[in-house]
């Protein structure tokens, strides 16, 4: 059976009690959930109406729950609370009038007590036999009756909680039967430990720091741009010595090669190069932590043996600049003496190391600027081609001029005038050759030949001076390349070490739940090697979490942690509470004294009911006992009846609120200088007096 029950909680003390325990009744109570109301006391006749509705009755029913045909009403709040005995009075009226008057109705009173002023309230509703609606009192206090004292008005949640489950969901007997009487009750919880998200979070962090889903990655080497020279142009065709070859006619043809290969191997050297213009081309930490942390490390020394290769290799190439231009001696002095500017003498060395820059600084511009050119002029084949070509180049021009003053400035032999005019229109229409004597057709022969063979040896010195060209336009791209290579390596390396800095800063605290003293909780510690544990870090390696480290988001990898150990709190804290050990029980007892500061009077009775499991022992009080929610036991301690005099209330201060913690960092205040709580005793100073 589910009891249908009205609460309604005043502002205040009750109100924040009801509010920490609402979500927990839903979760809880399940489908009995909706046979609870709550409302503010000036939404009763709402609250009836939504918790009598006939869809939500019949729904109950539907779940194969059977309604009390008794309503229960629950007020809760301080009994200092102004308007409250006008409410209790509007309330009885009410009740006798309209479509609940005829219902049977069960009132409940939780009132806390905090002072005389709350007790000198409660002395208006005297215990009666004859009140209706059917009444009982609950005052509920700081105070246990064995003396034990609840340091925060907040712990009494738990006493709220539970108090309002037993009513709706339980066979506890708590209902009043007839009249109005006083009962004080005590509440309290033994739960197996349920692990926390909190808790579990440090145990989690700590097992994805030693997952490992894979290999470490590969760095890929420096990139290569897609170039390869074409073929070189043909060699010029010897033609008829009509007239003398050119010189700039054939050998032109390199310099047309050479600027097309130079533009081919500068798109490519660009596109090469544009690989590398991301901040961090290869990512190599993040695929690493993609990976497992374990990784990182492995990927750190992969980048350092990279940038070590490439240091070598660009300083061979270095070194080859240099010796083309001839400062490879004069950098390595300048290396030497950089290393020694710490000694007494730092002055001259100053001096000598300025002047070797300012020698480099053209080969170091040349460099910068890729010029090919630069460096073929300190070229021992590149000098002799150039020195050979220029050779060839005069002889050419002196052959030259043999064939212009020889062959076309000497006057041709007389001619009869149609004989020369015939002639001269098949020679423009090259059907004849010039007419000329047998000597100067051996001349045109002999220098012909002689300007041929030196423009095929000028092609030859040519191709040999382009190839060297190219050769130096391919050193100083890859020397560019291994430079800008270096730098991603050194962006790569920086942000792989902070991705391990924050891994290595990153120590979430265990966050235990805050402690209750109506609550015992028995350890269940889990272990980090927990299968589920170890299952839960893989996973959230697997799906990447460790990747925040890499963008700088520890709230994200922190939050990616908090959301896997909610999920195995949810997991690991459906267990079932065993049989109760006795020492652990008795601490359960002292827990649940009866909220009441009261005197002990012979005619009191006490009572207690178990919802779930009980050590099967007797602790000095009957009780009655009942299945309930797996993995807790909820202990109730009734004793009754109490009357207004039997109340203690107005021997005693207010004692101050138990200092939350301060945040973490912060010096916690300086306690206030306040007498202790003192319990006065009127027997002992009536003996005394």
């Amino acid at each position: 059976m589910v009891h249908p029950t009205l609460l309604v909680a005043f502002p205040g003390l009750a109100e924040t009690l009801v509010r920490a325990a609402k979500p927990l009744w839903a979760e809880r109570l399940g489908p009995r959930a909706l046979a609870l109301e709550v409302v503010g006391p000036k939404e009763v006749e709402r609250g009836l109406v939504a918790l009598l509705s006939q869809g939500r009755q019949l729904e109950l029913k539907r779940k194969g729950l059977e309604p009390d045909p008794a309503l229960t009403l629950v007020v809760l709040a301080e009994a200092e609370r102004e308007g409250l005995l006008d409410f209790l009075d509007a309330l009885r009226g009410e009740s006798q009038r309209g479509p609940w008057a005829g219902m049977e109705l069960r009132l409940h009173l939780v009132l806390f007590l905090f002072g005389p002023e709350g007790l000198e309230v409660l002395k208006a509703l005297p215990p009666d036999p004859g009140f209706q609606p059917p009444t009982r009192v609950w005052p509920v206090s700081r105070w246990g009756r064995n003396g034990l004292y609840l340091p925060r008005e907040e712990h009494l949640s738990v006493w709220v909680q539970h108090f309002v489950e037993a009513l709706v969901a339980s066979r506890a007997p708590l209902q009043p039967e007839k009249g109005l009487d006083w009962v004080g009750l005590g509440i309290a919880r033994l739960e197996l430990e349920r692990p926390s998200p909190g808790a579990l979070v440090p145990l989690l962090w700590e097992a994805v720091k030693g997952v490992r889903i894979g290999p470490t990655p590969a760095l890929p080497p420096p990139p290569s741009r897609r170039f390869a020279p074409g073929p070189p142009p043909a060699p010029p065709e010897r033609k008829s010595c009509t007239e003398h070859p050119g010189w700039d006619a054939h050998l032109s043809h390199w310099e047309a090669y050479l600027k097309e290969e130079g533009l081919r191997a500068a798109q490519a050297g660009e596109e090469a190069l544009f690989a590398l213009d991301a901040p961090t081309p290869y990512a190599l930490g993040r695929q690493a932590l993609l990976v497992g942390l374990p990784a990182l490390p492995e990927a750190l020394a992969r980048l350092e043996a990279a940038a070590k290769a490439a240091e070598e290799e660009r300083g061979g190439l270095l070194e080859l600049l240099d010796r083309a231009a001839g400062v490879a001696e004069k950098r390595a002095r300048l290396r030497r003496l950089r290393s020694r500017r710490g000694r007494s003498d730092r002055e001259e060395l100053e001096e000598e190391a300025r002047a070797l820059e300012r020698e480099l600084e053209p080969v170091d511009q040349a460099i910068g600027e890729g010029d090919a050119a630069f460096f073929l002029r300190g070229d021992p084949e590149a000098r002799e081609a150039e020195a050979r070509l220029a050779e060839l180049a005069h002889r050419f021009q002196e052959n030259k001029r043999r064939w212009k003053s020889e062959l076309e400035d000497r006057p041709p032999p007389p001619a009869p005038s149609w004989e020369r005019w015939l002639r001269g229109i098949l020679v423009r229409l090259r059907l004849a050759r010039p007419q000329a004597e047998p000597a100067a057709e051996e001349t045109r022969k002999t220098l012909c030949d002689r300007a041929w063979k030196l423009l095929y040896e000028a092609w030859a010195e040519e191709e040999k001076r382009t190839q060297r060209y190219l050769h130096y336009e391919a050193i100083l791209h890859r020397f560019t390349l291994l430079t800008e290579y270096l730098k991603a390596l050194s962006r790569e390396r920086e942000r792989a070490l902070r991705a391990k800095a924050l891994a290595e800063a990153f120590a979430p605290a265990p966050q235990a739940p805050e402690e209750n003293p109506l609550v015992v909780r028995i350890p269940k510690p889990i272990l980090p090697g927990h299968p589920r544990l170890q299952e839960a870090a893989r996973l959230l390696v697997k799906e990447g979490a460790l990747e925040a480290l890499w963008d700088g988001d520890l709230q994200g990898l922190e939050g990616r942690l908090w959301e896997m150990a909610e999920q195995l709190a949810a997991e690991l804290g459906d267990v079932q509470l065993s049989r109760p050990q006795e020492e652990l029980w008795s601490t359960l007892v002292a827990a649940a004294a009866p909220r009441v500061l009261a005197r002990h009077w012979p005619e009191h009775r006490q009572y207690a009911y178990v919802l779930g499991k009980t050590p099967g022992t007797r602790w000095g009080e009957a009780y009655d006992q009942e299945d309930w929610l797996p993995g807790e036991s909820v202990l109730l301690r009734l004793v009754f009846p109490l009357a207004p005099d039997h109340l203690l209330e107005d021997t005693v201060r207010p004692a101050p609120e138990a200092p939350k913690e301060p945040p973490k960092g912060l010096e916690p205040p300086p306690a206030p200088k306040e007498e202790a709580v003192r319990r006065e005793n009127p027997l002992l100073d009536e003996l005394l007096a």
